[in-house]
């Protein structure tokens, strides 16, 4: 063993031991973080349609153009914004203690909105309120209405 060898030999289970201690905080760390609850906060443009909903897996409280919550991890989503935005309506500020939505993810999340507002890709029927249309040539029709869609393998037609 040289010198140099034998100085260093000391270093290498204290430096192992240095390492898992340092790998083990972090981890600890990300964890503490995962289960830590975060407030969150937005503004509507308008007074909420409910004073309280469900939405990205969070119980909202709202009043007045606000709605706040408390959750873990702090992150927020596009997803759960669309969600919340379809129940109490269009979203202006979507935000976590850590982490907000801006702009194209906004105008994503308020795109819910414009979907509910337009009419339904068929036409319904004259007098039965139902539609049905082919999905594709070949494939079986497909009937909507506004509480389901059926799709079936028989021809059938409302008018039956």
């Amino acid at each position: 063993m040289t010198p140099s060898t034998r100085l260093l030999d000391p270093l290498g289970p204290a430096l192992a031991a240095a390492l898992a201690a340092a790998t083990l905080a972090a981890a600890a760390f990300a964890a503490a973080a995962a289960t830590q609850s975060y407030s969150y906060r937005v503004e509507l443009a308008e007074t909420a349609k409910k004073p309280q909903v469900r939405a990205g897996n969070v119980n909202w409280e709202c009043r007045g153009k606000y709605c706040i919550a408390s959750a873990r991890g702090g992150n927020v989503s596009v997803r759960g914004c669309r969600e919340l935005a379809g129940q109490v309506g269009r979203v202006v500020s979507y935000r976590s203690e850590i982490k907000r939505l801006e702009g194209d993810q906004l105008d994503e999340c308020n795109a819910v909105l414009a979907d509910k507002g337009s009419p339904p890709k068929s036409a319904p029927g004259k007098a039965t309120g139902l539609a049905a249309t082919a999905t594709r040539p070949g494939s079986p029709p497909r009937v909507t209405t506004e509480e389901l869609t059926f799709t079936g393998v028989h021809d059938w037609s409302p008018a039956r």
